[in-house]
């Protein structure tokens, strides 16, 4: 009977956890305080670079989103939103289908219905059975659990995208990078408490962003350049309030060198200012901190 009991009280609580997780950014307040600048100087926000795939994994992919959200349900989950010819979302990296998937051509030339059938790669060329996840899947299976980076990519509007987002309550749940301050700033206008990511490249866009409309609202994250800026730069961003992220993804960079070799350098990132380290190996980097 007593260990009965126990099993009852350990679901019980498993189940409450488990509920507590869904809807976890339900308010501005939840995302404000996620994004939070306190305790970033000893433990960056990892941002999982197309969803954080290995070789084996397919990028842009539910099935990849979970396992990273699975094993580290802070991360960041960075997606790449893509409109297809009859005006729905899917998510590509590519503007084409030809690596990532067993399909060639545009994305946008492309009609949802034929766009189902196309089937995912690995990074490493593989063909899976993956189907193309469409932005409404992705929502749906987010349920406001984790942060989504969205990358609104050129030729797809942000406020659209944001219209379907509004329809699966989950405003709170989202970021948005956007590929200019005057595409930026058009969101911010119909989104005023939206959390938005920006380029700020160098100290004279610094000097630039400081005087921004933008500014003025924050809930903001400053691109920062992969080639780290003297400490002075991290400094002014923290003074606003804006998160600085660093991308390690790329040739030459980072991500692509021995985990050993790279180690000193994600410290460094940290160390020098950065506040979210962008990364195509979450989980490997976020055990160094």
């Amino acid at each position: 009977m007593k260990t009965n009991l126990i099993i009852l009280v350990s679901l019980f609580v498993l189940s409450g956890a488990m509920a507590q997780r869904l809807n976890r950014f339900q308010n501005t307040k939840a995302v404000d305080s996620f994004f939070s600048l306190k305790d970033t100087g000893k433990h960056p926000l990892i941002l999982a670079h197309r969803g954080g795939p290995g070789p084996l994994d397919t990028e842009n992919s539910i099935v990849t989103f979970n396992k990273t959200a699975q094993r580290l349900p802070n991360a960041i989950i960075e997606m790449d939103v893509r409109m297809t010819a009859d005006s729905t979302f899917v998510l590509l990296h590519d503007p084409t289908l030809d690596r990532e998937s067993d399909a060639k051509g545009a994305v946008a030339e492309r009609t949802l219905r034929e766009l189902t059938k196309v089937k995912l790669k690995t990074l490493s060329g593989a063909l899976t059975g993956q189907a193309m996840p469409t932005f409404t899947d992705v929502l749906t299976w987010n349920r406001n659990r984790y942060m989504l980076a969205l990358d609104v990519k050129p030729g797809t509007d942000p406020i659209r995208v944001m219209k379907e987002v509004e329809k699966h309550g989950a405003v709170h749940s989202v970021f948005v990078i956007c590929y200019s301050m005057a595409e930026a700033q058009r969101v911010r206008d119909q989104y005023p408490t939206l959390w938005l990511a920006v380029g700020v490249n160098n100290m004279a866009d610094l000097d630039r962003f400081e005087t921004s409309q933008l500014v003025s609202g924050q809930r903001l994250i400053a691109l920062t350049p992969q080639k780290l800026q003297p400490a002075s730069f991290y400094e002014r961003l923290r003074k606003l309030g804006v998160p600085a992220s660093v991308g390690t993804y790329g040739a030459g960079q980072l991500d692509e060198k021995p985990m050993a070799e790279a180690t000193g350098g994600y410290r460094e990132i940290v160390r020098q200012g950065g506040d979210i380290i962008t990364t195509d190996r979450p989980v490997d980097v976020s055990a160094l901190f």
